[in-house]
C-alpha cells in the first residue's frame, strides 16, 4: 500500500470516530456507528472523485493560487453531492434506529450542513496538494542532485585524462632528446618504464579516487622514467607513514605534482636535485608533501606556464572532490618549492 493509500486511509478513519463519538449523549451508539460511518465512506468516495481532477492538474504545470481556487470550488460541488446523498440515508438510518420519521423541507433541505463538509474536503485537498507537491520538489531536487554530479563526475573525468597526453608528450620529447644524442640504451629503457605506467594506467579500476598503494606505484613508475633520463642527477625519497596507507586519495593526484618538480625545478638547472614525497595521516586529514630542492645558488622564482596548468588541474579536482575541506599550498623553500595537499582521511575496501 503507497502513502497515498495508507493518507487516504488513516484520515477517513479518523474522521468516522471522531465523527461517531461527537454527539454519542444524545444519541444511540449503533445510530451513530451507523450514520457516521455512512457519512465517512460518502466523504471518502467524494475524495477519490477529486483525488481524480487533482491528478489530471497537477500533471501540468499549474500555478499553485491557481490550483487553490480549484480546490476551493471543487470541494464545495462535491461537499453539495456529499450532504445530500448523507441527508437521504440518514432519513432511512432514523425510521429503522430511531423509530422516528425525519423530513426534509424542500430542496434547500438536501443541503443543510453542506458548508461543514466543504471545509472538511477543503482541508484533504489543500493537504493533498501539499504532499504532491513536496513529493515533486524533492524529485525536482533529486534529479537536480544526479544532473550535478553526472556533470562533476565528467569535469573529473576530463581533468584526469587531460594529465595523460601531457605526461606522454613530456615523456616522448625526453626520448626524442635520448636519441638525438644517440643514447640508445637510455632511450630503450626510457620507453620499457613508459609502457609499464602507461600499461598500469589503462589497467587500473574506474573511479575518481584509487587506494595510496596505487598512487605510489603509479608515481615509483613515472619517477623510474625520469631516474632514466636524469641518472644520478635525481635523488628520490619517499616516505610513507604506515597509518597513511588505507587511504583513498584522487587519482593521479600526485603525478603532476612530482612533474613539476623534476621539469620545472630540477631538470632545468646543472647541479644535482632531490625530491622527497611525504605522507603522512595527522587526526582526520591527509597530508602529501613533494618538495624539490637543486644544488647551488638560488634558482629565480619559477612561473613557468606548464607548472601553472598542472596545479590548476589539482586543484580544479580537489575543489570538486572536497568542497572547502582541502588545502593546496606551494611555497619556495630553500633551492626549490614545496607543495602540500591536505585532503580528509577516507579509508577504501581492499
Amino acid at each position: 500500500m503507497n502513502r497515498f493509500w495508507k493518507f487516504q486511509m488513516a484520515g477517513w478513519t479518523a474522521y468516522a470516530v471522531a465523527m461517531m463519538f461527537s454527539r454519542l449523549g444524545q444519541f444511540p451508539l449503533q445510530y451513530m456507528v451507523i450514520s457516521k460511518g455512512l457519512l465517512a465512506l460518502v466523504g471518502f468516495l467524494c475524495s477519490l472523485c477529486l483525488w481524480q481532477t487533482y491528478r489530471r492538474l497537477l500533471r501540468r504545470v499549474r500555478p499553485i493560487i491557481a490550483l487553490v481556487v480549484v480546490a476551493v470550488v471543487a470541494s464545495y460541488v462535491m461537499a453539495l453531492l456529499w450532504t445530500a446523498i448523507d441527508n437521504l440515508l440518514d432519513i432511512r438510518i432514523a425510521a429503522a434506529l430511531l423509530d422516528r420519521r425525519v423530513h426534509i423541507s424542500g430542496i434547500a433541505g438536501l443541503f443543510v450542513g453542506s458548508v461543514y463538509n466543504a471545509f472538511t474536503l477543503l482541508a484533504w485537498s489543500l493537504l493533498y496538494i501539499a504532499i504532491k507537491h513536496h513529493d515533486a520538489w524533492l524529485a525536482a531536487r533529486e534529479q537536480a542532485l544526479k544532473a550535478e554530479a553526472v556533470a562533476s563526475r565528467a569535469r573529473l573525468e576530463m581533468l584526469r585524462y587531460q594529465l595523460q597526453p601531457h605526461l606522454l608528450f613530456n615523456t616522448l620529447n625526453g626520448i626524442s632528446t635520448l636519441v638525438v644524442e644517440q643514447k640508445t640504451a637510455e632511450a630503450s629503457r626510457m620507453l620499457a618504464r613508459l609502457s609499464d605506467f602507461l600499461r598500469l594506467i589503462l589497467t587500473a579500476p574506474p573511479g575518481d579516487q584509487v587506494q595510496l598503494a596505487t598512487e605510489i606505484d603509479l608515481i615509483e613508475r613515472y619517477l623510474d622514467i625520469e631516474q632514466v633520463r636524469l641518472g644520478d642527477r635525481l635523488t628520490v625519497s619517499i616516505k610513507i607513514d604506515r597509518a597513511a596507507w588505507p587511504a583513498l586519495v584522487p587519482s593521479l593526484v600526485l603525478q603532476p605534482v612530482v612533474e613539476n618538480a623534476i621539469r620545472h625545478g630540477i631538470s632545468p638547472k646543472e647541479g644535482r636535485g632531490s625530491l622527497r614525497l611525504e605522507v603522512e595521516r595527522i587526526d582526520r586529514q591527509l597530508w602529501m608533501r613533494v618538495a624539490d630542492e637543486v644544488e647551488g645558488p638560488s634558482p629565480p622564482a619559477r612561473a613557468v606556464a606548464g607548472e601553472r596548468i598542472g596545479l590548476t588541474n589539482v586543484r580544479e579536482r580537489l575543489e570538486r572532490l572536497y568542497p572547502h575541506d582541502h588545502r593546496l599550498l606551494a611555497e619556495p623553500v630553500g633551492n626549490g618549492m614545496r607543495v602540500a595537499i591536505a585532503i580528509p582521511f577516507r579509508v577504501g575496501s581492499e
